[in-house]
């Protein structure tokens, strides 16, 4: 399985706090089948200002650590954005580093605050999608705005953005709602990608199996599988550190 959405790189955001805490999420992933975990650390100006130079030096080091550590899972670099006019002075000084680039557009993570769509969302999606830059929403089961209002997400949907969806959101973790939702974007076809959005070793820990396992219960072992192997690796097609 390839896991495009982590928050396993050490000390940097809200994830994992410790270089053995990061390493022991990584042998719980390897566990449950993924062999390809991408890392993916926040960078949302304002609360965690990680830049691209600092992402992929803590990425170099890390690497090394899970290379002595000899342990089996090929790892990819990405981040996960927070809307807002910054992504675009982030773009335009390629501060950005890119999850991959698949027909000549490059793909990230791209997150929406937990209740509300900013306004002007969709015209700052259309002025990514001009820069040849593709967003996959991250996710959107879990905020309040399209989880109330589904016309809202179809609006980034129809715009052509993937959707990402939590493993846990499948199995109840975020209640019940919200798995109804993401289980009607599974049915609907609408998802691209299942990922563990993993943060720690109690709550949030990787749990991607768990969910893959509950998504092929409503659309199939085949259809299931692909959100986690065929079209995860497209998106991830040409990243930097493959």
């Amino acid at each position: 399985m390839i896991d495009i959405h982590s928050h396993i790189l050490p000390g940097i955001d809200d994830g994992a706090k410790s270089l053995d805490e990061a390493l022991e999420m990584l042998k719980i992933s390897i566990d449950q089948g993924v062999t390809t975990q991408v890392l993916t650390p926040h960078i949302h100006i304002g609360r965690f200002n990680n830049t691209k130079q600092h992402i992929e030096q803590e990425f170099i080091k890390f690497q090394e650590q899970v290379d002595a550590a000899n342990l089996p899972i090929k790892l990819l670099l990405g981040a996960e954005l927070r809307i807002g006019p910054e992504i675009m002075q982030l773009i335009t000084t390629d501060n950005v580093p890119w999850l991959g680039n698949i027909n000549n557009q490059r793909t990230f993570l791209l997150e929406f605050p937990r209740t509300e769509v900013p306004f002007g969302s969709d015209n700052l999606v259309r002025w990514l999608l001009s820069k040849d830059c593709l967003p996959i929403i991250v996710h959107p089961e879990r905020n309040s705005t399209f989880l109330h209002n589904r016309d809202k997400l179809q609006t980034f949907i129809d715009l052509g953005c993937p959707l990402q969806v939590t493993a846990s959101s499948i199995t109840g973790k975020f209640g019940a709602e919200v798995q109804q939702m993401v289980e009607e974007l599974l049915i609907e076809d609408q998802v691209s990608a299942i990922a563990s959005d993993c943060h720690n070793l109690k709550g949030r820990a990787p749990d991607l199996l768990a969910g893959v396992k509950q998504a092929k219960t409503l659309i199939g072992e085949k259809q299931g599988q692909n959100l986690v192997s065929i079209i995860p690796k497209e998106l991830i097609s040409n990243n930097s550190f493959l």
